[in-house]
């Protein structure tokens, strides 16, 4: 399952979630920092901001380790377990969300 953002894309795999950073504006907020997975057991919460008229939305991981951006979406826009999209994208991504948060609270 895959979901195309803004910023990246997300990619669901047997037992782990892989953002994939390709693209201008994924240069433009993360740099060269490439690829990332994560193993579903590892992720310890999902947070889920939708789209709306005015602002992207965005979904970001929290991992064991990990540290994520805490300040909301203007901080999340340099994160690197944060992916933006577009309302037009945002169902894609809340498939994702639904599939992860199923397998981690299972």
């Amino acid at each position: 399952m895959e979901a195309q953002g803004i910023n990246g894309k997300l990619v669901l795999g047997k037992g782990y979630v892989e953002i994939v950073r390709k693209g201008a504006m994924s240069f433009l907020t993360q740099g060269v920092k490439g690829n990332k997975k994560i193993a579903i057991k590892q992720i310890s919460a999902v947070q889920f901001k939708p789209a709306g008229l005015m602002f992207n939305g965005y979904i970001q991981f929290s991992f064991v380790g990990g540290k994520e951006s805490k300040a909301g979406i203007v901080n999340a826009t340099q994160d690197e377990n944060t992916i933006m999209f577009k309302k037009k994208q945002q169902a894609d991504f809340e498939k994702i969300k639904d599939e992860v948060e199923k397998q981690i609270y299972s």
